[in-house]
């Protein structure tokens, strides 16, 4: 059916095209269907304004616009005659200019408003939503928004079950929220609010608070200790401090997810965590807790996926001896003061997809304690004491995309089975996608560290082996890592030609070979080598060739690996390293 066709349905009252590409905005100006009252355009490529196309529809219900590109004012008029509507949500477009709060206040019917990832601006007044005895549901984080909090106290009709006023420059709580006792889920991130966390918000919010990003002050607020029923608590990003209750496993037995880092909290974690049964995510990062992990705290929590306690003051093991964290995912440990190898418990987390153990004082002969992780995407173990070989379970780890080896005390060779890797080897879809839903990472590229987070972090593929002592030569083998975006093997003993199978890592960005033992004729300046400067290969005194200043005379180049020699099939010209009088040649008889 074309989309003209529409406008003939006269009694057609849903249409449901959400998540379809549709790009042109012209198209859905079908004229009045008198009978419409469900329209959901979501999750398109819509772009424009077409605001006024839909107006002649003023019937309408619930309008869903959401995750498009549409941009200008919202038309005041249009929205304001559109008395029927019940459930409008704008979200995640680019419209601008004056936020339709009087518009808005006009629906007598409305029970959800969410406009939230916008580009409104300017201030706002909640109190225009006053008479709005039917909303329920009222979300415009995320704008240019100032949201006045009134200095009189006012009641609404309305009882909000959601109130999401992230980023909204509130400078503090308004009042009225206050009033609110059925509100499930009450969402107050990333505005500057300070002082202590009011007493009376747990009373109120029963499933969802979200205070992160703001300046509270105080311990952990003692009012949370009523709130049995919460599932979801972030007040993460503030100036909290103190010890955590003893007893926050008895009192939080429903949560699923706690993020409390990046504050001040100190003192020892307590074992009652281990008592939290549906906890899905912990996030303890970024505070000043001491101590061992206990051990009821990774014993008992079977439901747990994701554990965060880096960049704390942590001792003992990584994690305690005979720990089962069966669903575990995600595993940020980095930056403590553990002993011991890795642990061995972490054999039981078969879907283990993220694992970052840089910078833990961890040390021992890694191959000894390394378990084959089969569903592993990030192993981080940089900045520890791990020696002597890299493990050749490494090689069964087969959908990795990123691994950080760097700065221990490793030797030996790189595993020939490298190439086992199959990630690394070609393009193939990773059919776990949930394993983006909670990674962030950092990770070495181009002399800087750079945070992947999210979707970006499926596009990371990368290995980092500096800093070690591994000898011998590059495997032929890594040259068939084609979709290796960055790839640092500098500060080793290695020895050796560049293999001319690195022509074949076609999507490579980043490479650091310096300050090894390497020798011959440098890559031909091509493709992806034409990118990459000296600094690539500095501290090999053996190599020559641009872009080092060190040249080769013109014949080295043709004989060299990358250019096989076409005068016989039994020998082979390889060069000597290259010195300040040029370059030997000595012929190798090829067995």
């Amino acid at each position: 059916m074309k989309h003209a066709e529409l406008g003939r349905l006269k009694q057609l009252q849903k249409i449901d095209v959400h998540d379809n590409s549709i790009q042109v905005g012209s198209h859905l100006c079908w004229g009045k269907i008198p009978s419409l009252r469900f329209l959901d355009l979501s999750t398109n490529k819509l772009e424009g304004d077409i605001t006024k196309c839909l107006c002649e529809n003023l019937r309408v219900k619930e309008l869903f616009l959401s995750g498009n590109f549409l941009i200008g004012n919202i038309d005041a008029t249009c929205l304001r005659n559109l008395t029927s509507l019940e459930y409008v949500d704008l979200s995640d477009n680019s419209f601008n200019g004056s936020f339709p709060s009087l518009s808005i206040s006009n629906l007598k019917n409305i029970q959800s408003v969410i406009l939230s990832g916008n580009e409104f601006k300017g201030r706002i007044s909640l109190s225009h939503f006053a008479n709005l005895s039917r909303l329920s549901y009222l979300d415009i984080s995320w704008n240019s928004l100032e949201v006045e909090t009134e200095t009189i106290t006012w009641v609404p009709s309305f009882n909000l079950s959601v109130l999401n006023l992230a980023a909204c420059n509130l400078k503090t709580i308004p009042s009225f929220i206050s009033s609110q006792r059925h509100l499930e889920s009450l969402d107050l991130s990333y505005n500057s609010l300070i002082g202590k966390i009011p007493s009376w918000m747990l009373d109120n919010v029963t499933k969802k608070l979200q205070l992160r990003g703001n300046g509270f002050i105080g311990p952990f607020p003692k009012s949370f200790q009523n709130s049995s029923q919460l599932n979801e608590l972030d007040i993460s990003d503030n100036l909290l401090s103190g010890s955590f209750p003893e007893d926050i496993g008895v009192n939080f037995p429903e949560l699923h997810s706690l993020n409390a880092s990046w504050n001040n909290f100190s003192g020892r974690l307590p074992p009652s965590f281990g008592r939290m049964r549906q906890l899905l995510f912990l996030e303890l990062s970024g505070n000043q807790f001491h101590g061992e992990i206990p051990y009821g705290m990774t014993s008992n929590m079977s439901s747990l996926q994701y554990l965060g306690l880096s960049r704390n003051n942590l001792t003992g093991d990584a994690l305690p001896k005979n720990s089962s964290l069966p669903k575990l995912r995600w595993l940020y440990l980095h930056r403590n003061h553990f002993t011991g190898n890795v642990p061995d418990s972490l054999s039981k987390s078969k879907d283990l997809l993220v694992a970052d153990i840089r910078e833990t004082d961890m040390s021992g002969v890694l191959s000894s304690y390394l378990h084959v992780l089969p569903q592993i995407r990030v192993l981080l173990l940089g900045g520890n004491n791990f020696e002597g070989e890299i493990p050749q379970q490494l090689c069964q780890m087969r959908h990795l995309h990123v691994l950080d080896l760097s700065r221990n005390n490793l030797s030996g060779g790189i595993p020939k089975c490298i190439d086992n890797i199959t990630s690394w080897t070609s393009e193939t879809p990773d059919l776990n996608f949930p394993w983006r839903r909670w990674t962030t990472f950092e990770f070495n590229t181009k002399g800087f560290s750079y945070t992947y987070r999210g979707r970006l972090s499926s596009y990371m593929f990368g290995i980092d082996m500096s800093f070690n002592r591994l000898t011998g030569t590059i495997p032929l083998q890594m040259g068939q890592l084609g979709m290796i975006h960055s790839l640092n093997l500098s500060n080793n003993l290695l020895t050796g030609q560049i293999p001319a199978t690195f022509a074949n890592i076609t999507a490579l960005e980043s490479l650091d070979l310096s300050r090894n033992i390497l020798s011959g004729w440098l890559p031909p300046r091509k493709g992806q080598f034409g990118t990459f400067d000296k600094s690539s290969y500095m501290g090999n005194p053996g190599l020559c060739g641009r872009p080092l200043d060190k040249e080769c005379d013109e014949v080295l180049g043709k004989s060299s690996s990358f250019f096989p020699n076409k005068a016989t099939t039994n020998t082979l010209l390889l060069p000597s390293p290259c010195s300040t009088k040029g370059c030997e040649f000595m012929k190798e008889r090829i067995v």
